[in-house]
């Protein structure tokens, strides 16, 4: 019944406004025809408003989230090297109210109903905890569904459950598609809420976050994490009597039998393995004492380097942050590197101090337009539009004898095209390619007619030049505006049916762009074949216009070729220029000339994600740990690196 009312409402109309254009084409319509093609070009914009019903079904929904979250979470752990058992011996102390290793405490968090607190020393493992519950989950159709939350995206402003609920159709657009369903989700209790990083909120904010906590999830089973010093003083009254469980340092031997498991036969961990052993309790023993520090350590060695090992614990942790960076970019003979270390460092710094400008620790890549100067985007497009339609116009004017005006009036376009187009706000990446089922709003749908409106004015002026008579020109405008819609409802933002990934909403909004500039040309094919049959008759300049020599279906081909030509550049520059893909396009540009990011962007950040450097949450790219991202954003040199020194005798 809904596929009725669709063709009803839409396929049908659009159909009869294109019929009528033809008609009038051919031989004019009357006014009866006009009135019924323009109320059918309303009854169908009106009909694309009535989109489909989204499902509400709770309980598929979930099972859908538990899958996407595992699978996230295997992809995420074969990065950063958290395997779902036998990984770093992690302890926990709680006083006997909780199990003592992490991988016990993560079953029982996965049983549980209520709240618990998550504190350790930085880079102690509590951000790995929220990949071990989802990879420790029994089966996709595990009850809850843990989920991890940074809490450092949390704005005030929003209630917590609205974040939540924000956040999730974020990293999972399918959910989208069912906010109903995902509402009961939530409330139901059916999602274990991994709130991490309470360290990393604001200290002005935090009592609103526990505050929140208490009130707007309770019920519901939740993790918070923390760095100890941070959940600590009055902010926590609210969560008094919740268990804590606290994250305790690795000792040597855990240290050692990891290393020893994971990279024993890569000589310099092999060396650090020997030093760990022979002094369990010494410096390097101390600075190895959290996940991060041993996984620091473990990568350093397989790249080829040596880190140094002398010295206090304190200089040993500094040298293996600072020492990260140049030990995973080092150079190899035969292998193809991209970036040095310098360049890398470069690079990172500038992201580190983007997203500390910004407060998050989020990188996406839609939003580093935000870093460009305000004059840089009106100034990018205005050129490109000028060097695009300049010769563009000058070469379809030449052809009936009028350069100058063409050179004149493609600069006119180039101009306040891109003066226009630049001042338009940025449209969100695209969670889906485009697809025939999607949602439409009223919003998404005005402003494509505006957008159409201005992508067929500047022809519609060309054709009142060109000939004689208003009849070619709403033709040609009606054609191409009609045109221009259902491309655009056509390439509307659809409904995601997979969780989403920095380069899925790149690819998926590059490929809405290209179509938009195949629509374009087919249109324009249609159109320029229609005047250039019209021509002989209809054309007003015919002063040394060689066209006229030609035969008319000579006319119509070359009309065709000029209509494809211009059709897809013009439906594809309007499409492009508000969109994510375009502004991209222009920070890239941008940072390139002034060697602060590569051209290559998006391999640059997927290569710095497979070398460590980097970790990925849904679309957000995120350094590994806050102290590689202080560490970038400082550009501090690494210490020398030099052989460790050689194991103390026992006693």
């Amino acid at each position: 019944m809904r596929k009725l009312q669709t063709a009803v409402l839409v396929i049908l109309p659009l159909a009869f406004v294109l019929l009528a254009v033809v008609r009038l084409a051919v031989g004019g319509w009357s006014n009866v025809e006009a009135v019924i093609a323009a109320a059918a070009l309303v009854v169908a914009y009106i009909g694309t408003l009535r989109g489909a019903r989204p499902p509400n079904d709770a309980s598929d929904l979930a099972d859908r989230l538990a899958d996407e979250v595992m699978k996230a979470a295997r992809r995420e752990a074969g990065n950063r090297d958290v395997p779902d058992s036998r990984g770093i011996p992690i302890r926990c102390e709680s006083g006997g109210e909780l199990p003592g290793t992490i991988e016990e405490l993560a079953d029982h968090l996965l049983t549980m109903k209520g709240r618990v607190v998550v504190t350790g020393g930085r880079g102690s493992g509590k951000t790995t905890l929220g990949l071990l519950l989802a990879l420790r989950m029994s089966s996709v159709r595990h009850r809850p569904i843990p989920v991890t939350l940074p809490l450092s995206s949390w704005e005030p402003r929003l209630a917590l459950r609205e974040w939540v609920a924000l956040r999730l159709v974020t990293e999972f657009p399918f959910l989208r598609a069912a906010p109903l369903a995902l509402e009961r989700l939530i409330r139901s209790g059916s999602l274990l809420a991994v709130f991490d990083g309470f360290d990393e909120v604001p200290p002005a904010r935090r009592a609103d976050v526990v505050r929140a906590i208490d009130e707007d999830w309770s019920g519901s089973p939740c993790v918070l994490t923390s760095r100890v010093e941070a959940y600590a003083g009055p902010v926590t009254r609210r969560l008094a009597g919740t268990p804590v469980a606290r994250l305790l340092p690795v000792d040597g031997a855990g240290a050692a039998g990891y290393l020893e498991s994971r990279w024993g036969d890569v000589p310099a961990a092999a060396a650090l393995v020997a030093r760990l052993r022979a002094e369990p309790r010494g410096p390097l023993a101390e600075a190895l004492d959290t996940p991060l520090m041993i996984f620091l350590a473990a990568r350093t060695c397989e790249s080829g380097h040596t880190p140094r090992v002398d010295g206090t614990a304190v200089r040993i942790r500094q040298g293996l942050v600072a020492g990260f960076v140049p030990a995973v970019y080092r150079p190899e003979p035969e292998a193809d590197q991209r970036w040095d270390p310098e360049q890398a460092a470069r690079h990172l710094r500038f992201l580190a101090e983007f997203l500390r400008r910004r407060g998050t620790g989020d990188l996406a890549w839609w939003e580093l337009h935000q870093a460009l100067p305000r004059a840089v985007v009106p100034t990018v497009q205005t050129v490109l539009g000028m060097a695009i339609f300049v010769p563009l116009c000058t070469a379809v004017t030449v052809l009936f004898g009028l350069g100058a005006v063409g050179w004149w009036f493609g600069l006119a376009i180039g101009l306040t095209g891109g003066l226009t187009v630049s001042l338009a706000r940025q449209h969100y990446p695209r969670e889906a390619g485009p697809k025939l089922r999607k949602t439409l709003t009223r919003r998404y749908l005005l402003r494509r007619l505006g957008q159409g409106l201005v992508c067929v004015t500047p022809g519609m002026v060309i054709v009142l030049v060109l000939y004689d008579g208003v009849t070619y020109a709403f033709t040609e405008g009606a054609v191409f505006l009609v045109g221009f819609l259902a491309a655009s409802l056509a390439l509307a933002p659809a409904n995601a049916d997979k969780a989403g990934t920095p380069d899925g909403f790149l690819r998926n909004d590059r490929a809405a762009v290209l179509l938009a500039f195949a629509a374009g040309g087919l249109v324009g094919l249609a159109v320029g074949a229609y005047l250039g049959w019209w021509m002989e008759t209809g054309l007003r300049v015919r002063d040394h216009v060689w066209l006229l020599t030609l035969g008319r279906w000579q006319q119509t081909l070359i009309g065709a070729a000029c209509g494809a030509v211009l059709g897809a550049v013009g439906f594809g520059v309007t499409m492009m220029a508000p969109s994510a893909w375009g502004r991209f396009i222009d920070v890239r540009l941008w940072f390139a000339w002034r060697r602060a990011l590569p051209l290559r962007l998006m391999t640059f950040l997927h290569d710095a994600y497979e070398r460590g450097v980097l970790r990925r949450t849904g679309p957000y790219y995120q350094f590994r740990h806050e102290l590689l991202q202080d560490q970038a954003a400082a550009g501090l040199r690494p210490p020398a690196s030099g052989a460790p020194a050689p194991p103390a005798p026992r006693p």
